[in-house]
């Protein structure tokens, strides 16, 4: 089922969640102590609020090393593992950040991304390792896909949308689940089946 036709079933402002590997749900999700379930796909993550857009890369104006304080890395570290567990961790260091690799899969195509944290605590970079960048064909000409950076990475949110005391490496993962799977449909239809998400509070 395609998400614009998922969309019309349970409406632009229903809660969307993300398995384990990577694919857009709605519906039919329990609440316990384990977290959050899915009756047919098992644990899930939920979709935080967010937009898609794109244009200028955001600059990483940092210098820490915020990793090296544990508390604050071991956030992303087990929330990453709980949410996505089939990717893998790469530890940061004095030059470069920590990040993630692993393959999001859509239901309908399946894509290695990497989730690179970022010295200011700044939204994730998220990019996906192709060799073909992201767009379709169309007649004798590529047309890029919407809601990309001019680098190519992925614009999974606003700058806005995002905060480090509350979001992780994982959340980030989980928007680029979802822009993966509005992508594959764009791919097939050219029309981007949803700028984001929007949850009544």
């Amino acid at each position: 089922m395609t998400m614009s036709t998922l969309l019309s079933h349970f409406g632009l402002d229903a809660e969307r969640y993300v398995t384990t590997s990577g694919q857009v749900v709605f519906g039919g999700v329990t609440t316990s102590a384990a977290g959050l379930t899915h009756a047919t796909h098992g644990p899930v993550t939920s979709v935080a609020n967010h937009t898609f857009h794109g244009g200028d890369d955001p600059v990483d104006g940092g210098h820490d090393h915020w990793w090296s304080d544990d508390v604050k890395a071991v956030r992303h570290i087990v929330a990453m593992k709980q949410a996505f567990p089939g990717f893998k961790y790469v530890r940061g260091d004095d030059d470069i950040a920590p990040y993630w690799l692993g393959d999001i899969d859509t239901g309908r195509g399946v894509f290695t991304i990497g989730v690179f944290l970022r010295r200011d605590e700044g939204l994730p970079f998220v990019t996906v390792i192709s060799k073909q960048p992201l767009g379709r064909p169309a007649g004798r000409r590529f047309v890029r896909s919407p809601h990309l950076y001019d680098s190519g990475s992925l614009c999974i949110a606003d700058q806005s949308d995002w905060d480090p005391t509350v979001h992780t490496a994982a959340t980030a993962t989980a928007w680029a689940a979802h822009w993966l799977a509005a992508f594959t449909e764009w791919r097939i239809t050219l029309k981007w089946p949803v700028d984001g998400v929007h949850v009544a509070a």
